[in-house]
């Protein structure tokens, strides 16, 4: 049987799908390419040489050269989205990508190792864990950096159409996955399209990473909410992802998210209830077992900070550290 991810977009025949084998679930990325007469790609896959074959490769099936490529628009700064951008842009590609994505890579390191500490700390970890995460998130800032390049690229505003080698697109503010994502309306063929990054994937739900463990990283549930609602208020015959295959079903397919990320606050709440008063480690230790990836421990951030609003659980602030319970209900 095909491999669904793999499969060609016959019903719109300007795109082609390049498809990125990577190290971590789901174990893919695509990138999409506008064959036009000024040729768009829409991601660029991870920072591995294997991706930079798979672009080659792919365009050369497709007649062009790297060269030819006019423009990159990114829909969020993950690795496995902006992992060719170098290779693009020294080819001569304009690189487009979201204002406050190209704001966020000239923050302060010392500003980030604040964030990652204090959230950090409120999540249970201590001591060398907190440093480990400090490094982690300052390597990502420094990669990413020189992976996007902000003083190279072209920036574009959510809300507002822009246009990139004669197309014009509509980037609609997606938090949640990552809170400054975009996600890229335009019209091909007779259809409203949508390139979708990980904003809306089917047939499962991206993780509520938004910022990682950082300043905002509570808000990621709630942030994932409003990029449905956003989502909700339009229509679009077809969906182009970043993950997982093309599909046409999209009002189901923001309807399973949604119910996703209820199953996940569902889950976190059981998870308080049984074990709380508790860390968000703890949490996500009996919520998913083992904590083998980052995605899991925000996932759960993201939850409580989702259950906090909805007045289901409460903290108690132990020297930083936040220690949630079920909140009983005021006789």
């Amino acid at each position: 049987m095909d491999d669904p991810t793999r499969q060609s977009v016959d019903a719109v025949s300007q795109v082609s799908r390049l498809d990125f084998d990577i190290e971590w679930p789901p174990k893919h990325a695509a990138a999409y390419l506008l064959e036009e007469p000024a040729p768009i790609l829409i991601d660029t896959g991870d920072p591995q040489d294997r991706a930079e074959a798979t672009i080659r490769e792919g365009l050369t099936a497709k007649g062009y050269a790297v060269d030819d490529v006019e423009a990159v628009v990114v829909t969020h700064p993950h690795s496995d989205h902006i992992g060719q951008v170098p290779l693009l842009r020294e080819a001569g590609a304009t690189v487009y990508a979201p204002e406050p994505v190209l704001e966020q890579l000239e923050r302060d390191a010392d500003d980030l190792a604040d964030g990652v500490r204090e959230i950090g700390r409120s999540a249970g970890y201590h001591g060398e864990a907190i440093d480990r995460e400090i490094e982690r998130a300052q390597s990502s800032l420094r990669r990413n950096r020189r992976l996007l390049a902000p003083e190279a690229a072209v920036s574009f505003e959510f809300g507002e159409p822009f246009a990139v080698a004669g197309r014009e697109f509509e980037a609609i503010h997606t938090p949640g996955h990552q809170v400054h994502h975009a996600s890229l309306a335009t019209d091909l063929n007779g259809e409203r399209v949508l390139f979708s990054g990980d904003a809306l994937i089917e047939p499962f739900r991206p993780g509520a990473i938004n910022v990682g463990i950082d300043y905002g990283a509570y808000d990621a549930v709630d942030d994932f909410h409003r990029s449905l609602d956003r989502l909700e208020e339009r229509a679009f015959d077809r969906v182009f992802p970043g993950h997982g295959p093309i599909f046409t079903e999209y009002e189901g397919a923001i309807e399973t998210t949604r119910s996703a990320l209820e199953t996940l606050t569902g889950e976190t709440l059981e998870a308080v209830t049984a074990v709380g008063p508790a860390t968000p480690i703890e949490i996500t230790r009996h919520r998913a077992g083992d904590v083998r990836y980052p995605a899991q421990l925000l996932d759960t951030l993201g939850a409580l900070g989702t259950l906090e609003e909805r007045g289901r659980i409460e903290y108690e602030d132990r020297d930083g550290v936040r220690y949630y319970s079920f909140k009983k209900a005021s006789p």
